[in-house]
């Protein structure tokens, strides 16, 4: 076993806990990093499951805070916030407008998709915490994406150690593969816009 190996099985439920705290305030560490290693981590099934849920509950602590920040500050001070520093969460003020928009129209089911996209992921419970969105379904659409979230990639990360995979090959299989399929889906997005903004060109003309 190497030294990897042993520091990921040893880390505790309490850091569990406190690194997917951490993560949905400085993404110095990504999801799609941070949830491979603690499923590698898991010894078998059933220490994947709690790590699973252990680093579900941490996410939903850190869903919590950024939900009291949006509803303390208030939509102006909010977005001010969010023109200071938003860089250093990789959070625009034209992806924070266009959250709070969406979620005006569409807030339990973007949620939950949300929580199934890296950079999303981390800051959507301010906009949902300015507009006051309603906090018991706000909370279970986030629980199960969140939940799904992690699952999937600490499950990939355990299904490839348990294959016999090094902790630091396995990471950087599930590493690749959530950049492929992000980076696919960036190139698809910019496409079907461009599409759009090419027939709405020969729609006017």
């Amino acid at each position: 076993m190497s030294w990897l190996d042993a520091l990921l099985r040893a880390a505790s439920m309490e850091t569990v806990f406190l690194a997917a705290l951490v993560e949905k305030f400085l993404p110095i560490l990504p999801s799609y990093i941070l949830y491979p290693a603690i499923g590698i981590g898991a010894e078998d099934g059933w220490a994947l499951a709690a790590r699973c849920l252990v680093a579900a509950a941490g996410s939903m602590g850190g869903t919590l805070a950024w939900y009291g920040l949006g509803a303390l500050a208030g939509p102006q001070r909010a977005r001010g916030l969010v023109l200071r520093h938003g860089r250093w969460l990789l959070l625009s003020p034209a992806l924070y407008d266009r959250l709070a928009a969406d979620y005006r129209r569409r807030a339990v089911w973007l949620t939950f998709l949300g929580q199934l996209i890296p950079t999303v992921r981390i800051v959507q419970a301010l906009p949902a915490g300015v507009l006051r969105l309603p906090l018991a379904g706000f909370l279970a659409a986030t629980a199960l994406g969140s939940l799904c979230w992690i699952v999937l990639l600490a499950g990939a990360g355990h299904a490839l150690r348990s294959q016999g995979w090094a902790a630091g090959e396995a990471g950087l299989a599930v590493l690749g593969a959530m950049v492929t399929v992000e980076g696919s889906g960036a190139l698809l997005a910019w496409g079907l816009r461009r599409r759009r903004r090419g027939g709405a060109a020969l729609a006017a003309e």
